[in-house]
């Protein structure tokens, strides 16, 4: 059990974190001077124009588990499941027995996304303890440029991962704050990697409006160290070089000729690659439940987010939840993700016409799932599907088991 002491320690954490998190919500945290490249300023780049793409391990934003996806990925605040370990680690502090979480994720272009996380909660039960698994496969895909679009004959693969713990502890019946701390890594290319740690951070208060719950909850994802690449295909092989730094086409003798090029050793050196930011967010979340009754639960949520890749977006969410039994219950779920970096006109400024699907609807969601409860073990199944716009939709199944 926690000392008076440890407790007002971690409350003083969670409060600086609190006031940190408003006025980089405030500032925007995408408002940097850089375009994610630590050493190049941005040039040329549109008005709320997103800097996706140069952020490192940007699997990272991911979502797991589909319950929050189908709510539009507005879930901070609504969170109280093991799920909570990726949207907002105090969620895990209303977790009042074991949980396993698995979701397999059918994402773009063929990508495979896994999670499995775990969590208990231990002593008397304010302090919950857990960890987590992300593996992203990247199939076998051909290599492309500029001069040779269609490919250039040669493939790579890539993957990346990854791995934490997770602490929450409720303060009081009111107030409950978290923790994640991860390791991530990258590698492509046969072994050209990069390596980052970070954590995650999170606080949820929770109380009653007219009779109904309602929580305010804040986060902070992501937020860590940077990645520059390294590995052993970055290495390059450097000859001799005469004074004008042409390469020799033979070497001489130094007892005939005294200004023959010296024949020395080969040399290698690594090419050096840029250091890339990972994708931080910071999200301000409220949820309430408009109707509760002995059978049935309507709740809706909203959120605002400051990322670091791209403009202020906006969720909201709803889901209606049915108990068939005081074993069994089923739910559904509709949301909205609102980003603002995506041009919605048909062509660009020179008439060239943008190509993929309608984005009309990107960030649309809708899902639903169940639960059933068998001597007091708990199955939880959800679905969710996301409109991506131009991209490939997504699809989400989600898996836990409560023992």
């Amino acid at each position: 059990m926690l000392t008076k002491t440890a407790k007002r320690a971690m409350l003083i954490v969670c409060l600086l974190l609190s006031f940190v998190t408003l006025p980089l919500l405030g500032q925007g945290v995408a408002r940097q001077a850089y375009s994610g490249l630590d050493k190049y300023m941005t040039q040329g780049i549109p008005d709320d124009a997103s800097f996706v793409g140069v952020r490192a391990a940007e699997f990272l934003e991911i979502p797991v588990g589909a319950r929050g996806i189908a709510m539009g990925s507005a879930y901070s605040a609504v969170t109280d499941d093991i799920s909570s370990i990726w949207w907002n680690p105090a969620g895990l502090g209303f977790l009042e027995q074991t949980e396993v979480m698995l979701t397999v994720v059918d994402y773009t272009m063929d990508l495979t996304y896994s999670y499995v996380a775990g969590a208990t909660p231990i002593g008397d039960g304010n302090v919950v303890v857990g960890g987590f698994f992300g593996y992203l496969d990247v199939p076998e895909m051909e290599m492309t440029s500029i001069t040779s679009p269609m490919g250039t004959g040669r493939t790579f693969n890539a993957y990346d991962y990854q791995m934490g713990g997770s602490f929450a502890y409720t303060f009081s019946d009111r107030f409950i704050g978290g923790l994640n701390f991860k390791y991530v890594h990258q590698d492509m290319l046969g072994n050209i990697s990069g390596d980052a740690f970070a954590f995650d951070a999170g606080a949820i208060y929770h109380s009653e409006l007219g009779g109904r719950q309602i929580k305010f909850a804040f986060a902070i994802q992501n937020l860590g160290t940077n990645i520059t690449m390294t590995g052993p295909n970055l290495l390059y092989e450097i000859g001799a070089e005469d004074m004008d730094g042409n390469i020799p086409k033979g070497y001489g003798d130094y007892s005939l000729n005294p200004n023959a090029t010296s024949r020395r050793a080969t040399r290698w050196a690594t090419r050096q690659t840029h250091t890339y930011r990972l994708p931080t967010v910071v999200k301000l979340a409220l949820a309430y439940n408009l109707i509760t009754t002995e059978k049935a639960n309507w709740l809706a949520t909203g959120e605002i987010w400051r990322t670091s890749n791209i403009p202020l977006t906006y969720a909201s969410g709803t889901e209606l939840n049915y108990n068939f039994s005081p074993y069994m219950s089923a739910a559904l779920r509709l949301g909205w993700l609102i980003q603002t970096d995506e041009f919605t006109k048909n062509a660009d400024d020179f008439g060239y016409e943008y190509m993929g699907d309608d984005p009309t609807l990107r960030g649309f969601s809708i899902g639903g799932g169940f639960m059933r409860e068998v001597a007091g073990k708990q199955v939880s199944f959800s679905y969710a599907y996301r409109n991506k716009g131009r991209l490939t939709a997504d699809n989400f199944f989600t898996l836990s088991f409560g023992f």
